[in-house]
C-alpha cells in the first residue's frame, strides 16, 4: 500500500480540497482529510495531485520513435481502401513505442489511439496504458470508437490515385452511402459484411463515431449527413464549429480539441477557443489532446492546449476536467480511471504547483495504474 499526505487533491471534477489517498495495487481505496497509516508515504505538503492526463486521440505507439522495432511504420494507415471500418488499431500498437516516449514523464497516464486520417472510415479506436511492452495487456479499453474523416488529407490521397473520393463531394456521397447501407444491414439475414458490421455498431450505439472535421464546410457537412441517425457522435479538432452551436447543443456532440499550435497548419484560425469554453459551460463535454489530426505529436501537446485553453477562459479546474474526467467520458473509461475517486484506478500525477496556472509547476511524480513510472529526477531521452 501507498499513502499519498497532505496534498491539495483536484479530482477532476472541479473540485479542489486537502486530504490524503491511500492506494492498494492499483486502485484508490480512500480519500479523506486525514488517513492513519504507517506504511510508504508520500508527503505532498504544498503540492498538488491531479488524475492522470489523457491524451484522447492520438498516434502514440504507432509513429517512432525512429530506432523502435516497427519505428515510423504507420501501422494505423491502411491505404488499400477508403473504407475500412472493420480495422482494428489494437493490432497496430507498439507497446515499446509509446514506453520509450517517457509520456509519464508529462503527466499523461494513458492514450487514446486512432488509425490515420487518410481514409473515411478508418477503423476502431482503443485507450492504452502508456508504460509496458505487450499492447494486449496495456489495452484499459478497446473498440472505444470508431475513427472517420472527413478532412481534405482523404481528398489528397485518393484523388492523387485518380481514386474516389478525390472531392468533398466524393466523401460525402460514400459517407452516406455506408451509413444508409449499414443500417439496412442484417447480420441474421444477409451475407456477412465486416464493413457494414462495424458501422452498424455505431448506428446501434454500441461505440460512438470520432469524426475529424476542420472547416464550417466539413461540419456542417457531417451534422446534415448524420441528422437523421440517432448515434453518439464526438468531432474531433475543434476547429469551425461557431456555426453549428445550436445543432451542436441539441445533440448533445461531444468535442476533442487539438491542439492548434502547429507548424504549418492552415486551419488553425478555425478554432476559437473562447467558444469552446463557452460550450463547456453549456454541458458539452470538451477534451483537450496532443494532435488528433494524424500526425507526430510532442509530448508535451496535451499540456500546452491545456495552457492555452486556461489563457482565455481563466478556469483552471474546467481545464483539468478537459484534460482527465471529461476524456474519460468520450472514451467509455471514466468508471474505471479520469478522476480521484475510491475505487477508480491509480492513475495521479503530483506537481509542485498548479501545472495550468504556472510555468513554476515541476512534475514531481506519475503514478499510472499503481505504478511509479516517472519521478523528478528521472533520465530524459529524446525519441521524438
Amino acid at each position: 500500500m501507498y499513502c499519498i499526505m497532505n496534498a491539495t487533491i483536484h479530482d477532476g471534477f472541479e473540485h479542489v480540497f486537502k486530504g490524503d489517498i491511500l492506494i492498494d495495487g492499483n486502485k484508490i481505496v480512500e480519500v479523506k482529510d486525514h488517513i492513519a497509516f504507517d506504511g510508504e508515504c508520500y508527503d505532498a505538503t504544498g503540492q498538488h495531485v491531479f488524475p492522470g492526463f489523457i491524451d484522447p486521440m492520438s498516434n502514440w505507439g504507432i509513429l517512432g520513435p525512429g530506432r523502435e522495432i516497427r519505428g515510423n511504420a504507420e501501422d494505423n494507415d491502411e491505404h488499400t481502401n477508403v473504407i475500412t471500418p472493420e480495422m482494428d488499431v489494437l493490432y497496430a500498437f507498439n507497446g515499446r513505442g509509446v514506453t520509450r516516449q517517457q509520456l509519464g514523464a508529462f503527466g499523461i497516464t494513458s492514450v487514446g489511439v486512432a488509425p490515420s486520417s487518410t481514409n473515411l472510415f478508418g477503423g476502431k479506436m482503443a485507450v492504452f496504458d502508456v508504460d509496458g511492452i505487450n499492447p494486449f495487456k496495456m489495452c484499459i479499453k478497446e473498440q472505444v470508437g470508431l475513427k472517420a474523416c472527413v478532412e481534405r488529407s482523404v481528398c489528397d490521397y485518393y484523388g492523387a490515385k485518380n481514386m474516389i473520393p478525390g472531392t468533398h463531394m466524393g466523401i460525402f456521397s460514400l459517407f452516406q452511402e455506408h451509413l444508409k447501407s449499414a443500417s439496412e444491414y442484417d447480420p441474421t439475414k444477409d451475407d456477412r459484411d465486416p464493413k457494414k458490421a462495424a458501422i452498424k455498431d455505431v448506428l446501434d450505439k454500441k461505440m460512438p463515431l470520432f469524426v475529424c472535421a476542420k472547416t464550417p464546410m466539413e461540419v456542417h457537412g457531417v451534422l446534415h449527413v448524420l441528422k437523421d441517425y440517432d448515434i453518439d457522435l464526438v468531432l474531433c479538432s475543434g476547429y469551425g464549429l461557431k456555426d453549428s452551436e445550436e445543432e451542436l447543443l441539441k445533440r448533445n456532440v461531444s468535442v476533442i480539441v487539438n491542439n492548434n499550435d502547429i507548424a504549418f497548419d492552415p486551419y488553425t484560425e478555425e478554432l476559437d477557443r473562447p467558444f469552446l469554453y463557452e460550450l463547456y459551460k453549456k454541458g458539452i463535454c470538451v477534451a483537450l489532446a496532443s494532435n488528433c489530426s494524424g500526425t507526430m505529436a510532442s509530448r508535451e501537446d496535451v499540456l500546452w492546449n491545456a495552457i492555452s485553453m486556461y489563457k482565455v477562459c481563466h478556469d483552471e479546474e474546467a481545464v483539468i476536467k478537459m484534460m482527465t474526467s471529461n476524456t474519460a467520458s468520450i472514451l467509455g473509461i471514466d468508471h474505471i480511471t479520469g478522476s480521484i475517486e475510491t475505487g477508480k484506478r491509480a492513475d495521479l500525477v503530483i506537481y509542485s504547483d498548479h501545472p495550468i496556472k504556472t510555468y513554476q509547476a515541476v512534475l514531481q511524480q506519475t503514478i499510472a495504474n499503481g505504478k511509479i513510472i516517472y519521478r523528478k529526477g528521472d533520465e530524459m531521452k529524446c525519441f521524438i
